[in-house]
């Protein structure tokens, strides 16, 4: 594919999450990070009635004001070993989400984390950016900030 036909988007754009009933999420596309991230409060590995392992979570966080509070439960996960930008590695628990960005539909990886602290829930990660858009940094959406008085 040239890089005529990839889709150019901003550090900013928000996504939807249809199944999770998630709309118009702020992201920041962060071509650094090999995967996706998005803000979960909880998650934990349980036993099911069938006695299969799966995976409890919940997205965002209660004051994220698209917070659901909705328990997601899935067989299909992965823990892996994470090594963030300052070099500390961790374990996460990765999930596949169904999203919708610039009016297509992608599934992609997501790394579930607590960003309760960061002004972003989502990162963009490059597996789901690679062949499919081109990053223009000075293409931002205005953030609703208060005007400066």
């Amino acid at each position: 594919m040239d890089d005529k036909s990839l889709e150019i988007i901003g550090m900013h754009e928000d996504i939807n999450i249809p199944k999770k009933n998630i709309s118009q999420l702020r992201t920041k596309t962060d071509t650094g990070a090999y995967n996706s991230a998005i803000d979960c409060c909880y998650a934990e590995e349980k036993e099911d009635s069938e006695g299969d392992t799966v995976l409890s979570f919940t997205l965002l966080n209660p004051r994220h004001k698209l917070y659901t509070g909705k328990k997601h439960i899935t067989k299909k996960y992965k823990v892996k070993k994470v090594r963030s930008s300052n070099g500390i590695e961790t374990l996460r628990f990765q999930v596949k989400l169904r999203i919708e960005l610039k009016g297509e539909t992608f599934t992609t990886t997501f790394n579930l984390s607590d960003r309760s602290k960061m002004r972003y829930s989502v990162l963009l990660g490059r597996k789901l950016l690679a062949n499919r858009f081109l990053v223009d940094v000075s293409k931002r959406r205005k953030l609703n900030k208060s005007p400066k008085t």
